[in-house]
C-alpha cells in the first residue's frame, strides 16, 4: 500500500516532459498517421508521452486550464501537423518505392517503448501478465478482422464513426481509418470532409468531440486508479499493434500510388507481377493495381531487403527506447528530488 502511495505522489509531481521530447513525439505522431495501420497513440506511447497526453486532453476538455497543458499539446500538435503538412510527399513516395523499409522501421519504432512499458510494471505479477495479454489479444483481433460489418450509412452511424475515429486517435494501436474502413464508414466520412458536406460532417464532429473527451478521462481515471493494470493492457496494445505491420508483401497505400506518375505506376506493376497495366488508361491504374494485388504471384524477397529492414528495424527501436528511457529517467529524478 505504501509503495501505491509512494508511486501516485511520484507520478503527481513529475515534470513537464522536455520540449525537444514532445518535439520528436509530434514528429513522429504526425508521420504515423501518414501511414496505414499505424497509431500516432502507439508512437506518443513509446515515447513515454503517454500519460502526460491523455491527462493534457482530458483538463483541456474539462476546460480545465494550465499553462503545462496547453504548452505541451501545443507543441506536440504543432510539430505533428508539420510533420503531415511538410513530410507527406516525402513519407508517401518512400511507402511506394521503399515499402518494407518503412513499415520494418515503424516496427522498431514502436517496439522501442516495450521496455519502458515493461519496467513499469516490475515486479512482474500476474495481474499484469493478464492485463497485458488482454491488451495484445484486443490487437490481434483488430488486425485478423477483415471481414466487411455490412453497417449502414445515417446520422447514427456518422455519430458512431465520429466516436471511433477519435477513440483511435486516443488510443494506442488502432489505427482509426482501418477501424472506419471496417465499419463501411471510410470512403463516406472522407468524401464528406473532401466535399464539405455539413450533413455528414457534423455529426461526425460531434462523435469526435465526445469520443476524445470521454475516452481521455477514463484513461485518465484508470491511469490513476489501476496504474499498473492499465499500462499492462497499453503495453499489451503496443505489442500487439505490429502484428498488423508484417513488413513484406504489403497491399500498397492507395495514396502512395496516387501520387505517382503513370511510369512509376507501370514499373510497379511490372514487378509485383501484377499483369495488364500496359492496356490500362492512365487514370484508371491506381485502381487496377489494388484490384489486381489479390491475384499477383507472390514474388520472393532478397537477402538484401531483409537485411535492410532488419537493420531499419533494430535503428528504430534502438532510437525510440534511448529516448524514452531517458525521459522516463528524467522524470524519475526530478519525482524522487521533489
Amino acid at each position: 500500500m505504501a509503495e501505491t502511495v509512494v508511486r501516485e505522489s511520484a507520478r503527481g509531481k513529475r515534470p513537464p516532459p522536455a520540449l525537444l521530447r514532445t518535439a520528436v513525439g509530434g514528429t513522429l505522431m504526425g508521420i504515423a498517421n501518414l501511414i496505414p495501420g499505424v497509431s500516432g497513440g502507439t508512437m506518443i506511447l513509446a515515447m513515454g508521452l503517454y500519460e502526460e497526453f491523455i491527462e493534457s486532453v482530458a483538463d483541456i476538455t474539462a476546460l480545465r486550464l494550465s499553462l503545462r497543458r496547453i504548452v505541451f499539446l501545443g507543441v506536440l500538435g504543432v510539430f505533428a501537423c508539420s510533420a503531415i503538412v511538410l513530410l507527406a510527399g516525402v513519407i508517401l513516395y518512400l511507402l511506394f518505392h521503399y515499402t518494407s523499409a518503412m513499415y520494418a522501421l515503424f516496427i522498431g519504432l514502436t517496439l522501442g517503448g516495450a521496455p519502458v512499458l515493461g519496467g513499469m510494471l516490475r515486479p512482474v505479477r500476474a495481474d499484469t501478465v493478464l492485463t497485458t495479454l488482454a491488451g495484445f489479444l484486443l490487437m490481434l483481433g483488430v488486425a485478423l478482422l477483415k471481414e466487411n460489418a455490412g453497417l449502414p450509412h445515417n446520422t447514427v452511424m456518422d455519430v458512431i464513426a465520429g466516436i471511433v475515429g477519435a477513440t483511435t486517435m486516443v488510443l494506442p494501436g488502432i489505427s482509426g481509418s482501418y477501424m472506419l474502413l471496417i465499419m463501411e464508414q471510410y470512403d463516406r466520412v472522407v468524401g464528406a470532409v473532401r466535399d464539405l458536406d455539413l450533413r455528414i460532417i457534423i455529426p461526425v464532429g460531434i462523435g469526435v468531440v465526445i469520443g476524445i473527451v470521454g475516452l481521455s478521462n477514463a484513461l485518465k481515471f484508470l491511469l490513476h486508479r489501476y496504474h499498473r493494470a492499465t499500462v499492462g493492457v497499453l503495453l499489451g496494445l503496443l505489442l500487439g499493434s505490429v502484428v498488423g505491420l508484417w513488413p513484406f508483401g504489403r497491399q500498397p497505400a492507395a495514396k502512395a500510388l496516387e501520387r505517382r506518375t503513370p511510369a512509376e505506376l507501370r514499373d510497379y506493376a511490372v514487378a509485383w507481377q501484377i499483369p495488364g497495366s500496359a492496356d490500362v488508361a492512365e487514370g484508371e491504374l491506381v485502381a487496377h493495381i489494388l484490384a489486381g494485388w489479390a491475384s499477383r504471384r507472390t514474388p520472393t524477397y532478397s537477402g538484401g531487403a531483409v537485411a535492410v529492414a532488419l537493420v531499419l528495424a533494430g535503428t528504430g527501436f534502438v532510437t525510440t527506447y534511448l529516448v524514452g528511457r531517458g525521459g522516463r529517467r528524467r522524470d524519475g529524478n526530478t519525482a524522487a528530488e521533489a
